[in-house]
């Protein structure tokens, strides 16, 4: 038990010493990650991918895929100047067909895969797409997750120091009993965290389409098609780390109210053009 009570002031110096800090939505974040760190990281890992996975030769989805790109960077410069320090922006469309995906990496490194393109059906689509994975990386999404991940390890370190000092627990009753923690942590704290990120870029990347010029509308639209796509395959909300297709889709329609006035201020692209 002494590396236990050791540990324990070390976890609480770390939280003293500022290792949470408010992201663009003003939510208190763990955040023990050094920001360059994360960010170099990313940047390798980008490098790594745009080598091993072919981009897109069609010029008229890349013309279209960089548009977007550009629209929602220039609002994310604009009015979350602070976040953006240090971000290096660069959108890319990867060849995959088959993979119904996208991301955009801390330091703002955007990867749109071809798969996608057929469920967005058009750019205001892809707006609403891009506008959340630019959210989680203005909101420092990766950066608390890597933090949480570090508290929960150390704190199983710690359960499995002090069970291990303790001589009168049978060996297969702890090994029950860690496992059970674990299970509990990573469905009651890990998972829920990782659904509210979810839900906080969703808010974040509505209103960035919005100020980009594009309908707001087509955000709820996209996930009418995400869920149609899925066939009910979605694995139950509570064992998931995104919200259900139909939760998140009641959501945008609550917050689509709040961003059209965004929207009525922007230029006007609407849907954009059609793939």
């Amino acid at each position: 038990m002494k590396l236990l009570k050791i540990t324990l002031p070390l976890v609480c110096l770390l939280f003293a010493q500022g290792c949470f800090k408010k992201n663009a939505e003003g939510r208190r974040t763990l955040q023990f990650m050094p920001k360059s760190l994360i960010r170099s990281q990313s940047f390798k890992a980008y490098a790594d991918q745009k080598k091993s996975i072919p981009l897109s030769k069609d010029v008229r989805k890349n013309r279209i895929n960089q548009r977007v790109g550009q629209r929602l960077i220039e609002v994310a410069k604009r009015v979350y100047p602070e976040y953006c320090k240090g971000f290096s922006w660069e959108v890319q469309l990867f060849d995959q067909p088959k993979t119904v995906n996208a991301y955009c990496m801390p330091g703002g490194k955007i990867g749109i895969y071809t798969g996608i393109l057929p469920v967005c059906e058009n750019e205001a689509a892809l707006a609403a797409v891009m506008g959340h994975e630019v959210a989680h990386a203005l909101l420092s999404h990766g950066n608390e997750r890597v933090s949480q991940q570090m508290v929960f390890s150390g704190g199983m370190i710690a359960a499995q120091i002090g069970m291990s000092q303790n001589k009168s627990v049978n060996e297969d009753f702890k090994k029950k009993l860690l496992g059970a923690v674990g299970l509990g942590a990573q469905v009651g704290l890990l998972l829920p965290f990782s659904r509210k990120h979810e839900s906080e870029a969703d808010q974040m990347g509505l209103r960035l389409m919005a100020q980009a010029g594009y309908d707001p509308s087509e955000a709820a639209n996209l996930w009418r098609r995400m869920k149609a796509k899925a066939g009910g395959k979605q694995p139950p909300e509570l064992l998931s780390t995104h919200p259900s297709n139909q939760k998140r889709i009641n959501r945008l329609e609550e917050l689509k109210a709040s961003v059209m006035p965004f929207y009525s201020s922007s230029p006007k692209y609407g849907k954009g053009e059609k793939f």
